[in-house]
C-alpha cells in the first residue's frame, strides 16, 4: 500500500525501471487532484519514449500533456448518471486490440469507477482483464475501491493514496467489525463484515488487526485488565484454547493471502473457520 502520492511516484518509477510495468492498475484513495496526478504520471510514462520516462519533452509526452495523444483514451460518459457503460466498456476492448499508434504502448484511462462503472460494466470489462492484450494499460481510479468487484481487484494492482490516519481508521473499523461478528450470535454479522475483505492489502492488516484483538482477550483471560471493549468482549465470551485456536486460524488466513489466492474464496473460508471455532459447542 502506498501512502502519498510522492511515495506512489517513486514506486512506478522503480516498476517502469524494471520493466514490471502491470498490464492494469487502480489508484485509489486521496484526493481527486492526486489520483490525477498518479493518473498522468502514469500515462505519460507508458507513452514516453525518452530515455527516463516520463521526460516531458519528446512528442509523446507533449501530446500527453496537451491532451491529444491518440494512444491515451478515456471513454465517455453516458446518460443522466454519467456512467461508463457497457456500450463504452465493448468500444474499448474493441479499441485494445488496434496496435498502438504513435507510442509503443496504448493507454486506456478509466475515472471514478466505483461510482461511474455499475457492476454490469465492470463484469463486462473483467474479460479484457482476464486476456489483456500486449502493449495495452488500463489505469483505473476510485475514491474506496471497495465498492469494485473483487474480481477486478484480484486481476489489478492496486495503489492507494490513503492518508495513513485514514487507512488504520478503516482497518480498525473492519477488525471491530469482525470482533463483533465472532463473538456474537448472529452469523450475517461475521459472514457481512468478511466479505469487505476483497483487497489482498487489506485482507492482511485486516486480519493482523483481529489478531491483536485475540491477543488482548487472551491476557485478559489470564489476569490483565486494561484493554479494549473488544477484547473485553473476547475474553467473557470465548475460552483460552478458543482464542488461541482463532489466533492461529488468523495466522493461517495472512499466509494463504500471501500465496494469490481468490480473495472470496479465501474471506468465505475464513468465516466459516472463525465460525466453527466461536461457537461449536
Amino acid at each position: 500500500m502506498v501512502n502519498d502520492f510522492s511515495k506512489a511516484k517513486e514506486l512506478f518509477s522503480n516498476i517502469l525501471s524494471s520493466n514490471r510495468m502491470p498490464h492494469a492498475v487502480l489508484i485509489e484513495g486521496g484526493s481527486k487532484e492526486e489520483r490525477q496526478n498518479a493518473v498522468d504520471f502514469l500515462s505519460k510514462s507508458a507513452v514516453c519514449s525518452g530515455t527516463t520516462p516520463p521526460c516531458g519533452v519528446c512528442k509523446n509526452c507533449v501530446k500527453a500533456q496537451k491532451n491529444s495523444h491518440p494512444d491515451i483514451y478515456t471513454p465517455k460518459l453516458s446518460g443522466k448518471t454519467n456512467i461508463i457503460s457497457v456500450e463504452a466498456v465493448r468500444e474499448l476492448i474493441k479499441d485494445s486490440s488496434i496496435i498502438p499508434n504513435d507510442a509503443d504502448t496504448k493507454v486506456f484511462i478509466l475515472y471514478d469507477t466505483d461510482k461511474c462503472m455499475p457492476e454490469i460494466s465492470q463484469n463486462a470489462f473483467l474479460k479484457v482483464l482476464e486476456e489483456p492484450p500486449q502493449k495495452t494499460l488500463f489505469i483505473l481510479t476510485a475514491e474506496n475501491s471497495k465498492k469494485m468487484l473483487s474480481t477486478i481487484l484480484s486481476r489489478v494492482q492496486v495503489f492507494s493514496l490513503k492518508n495513513e490516519d485514514d487507512t488504520n481508521e478503516e482497518i480498525d473499523e473492519l477488525a471491530r467489525d469482525i470482533i463483533n461478528g465472532i463473538v456474537s450470535l448472529s452469523e450475517d454479522k461475521l459472514l457481512f463484515a468478511t466479505a469487505k475483505l476483497n483487497n489482498r492489502v487489506i485482507f492482511k492488516d485486516v486480519i493482523k488487526r483481529v489478531s491483536e484483538y485475540l491477543r488482548q482477550g487472551l491476557s485478559i483471560s489470564v489476569g490483565n485488565k486494561n484493554s479494549s471493549k473488544e477484547a473485553q468482549a473476547i475474553a467473557k465470551k470465548l475460552t483460552k484454547s478458543r482464542i488461541i485456536s482463532l489466533i492461529e486460524l488468523s495466522s493461517k488466513a495472512i499466509i494463504r493471502a500471501d500465496r494469490n489466492v481468490n480473495m472470496t474464496l479465501l474471506s468465505t473460508w475464513l468465516c466459516g473457520e472463525y465460525r466453527r471455532i466461536s461457537w461449536q459447542r
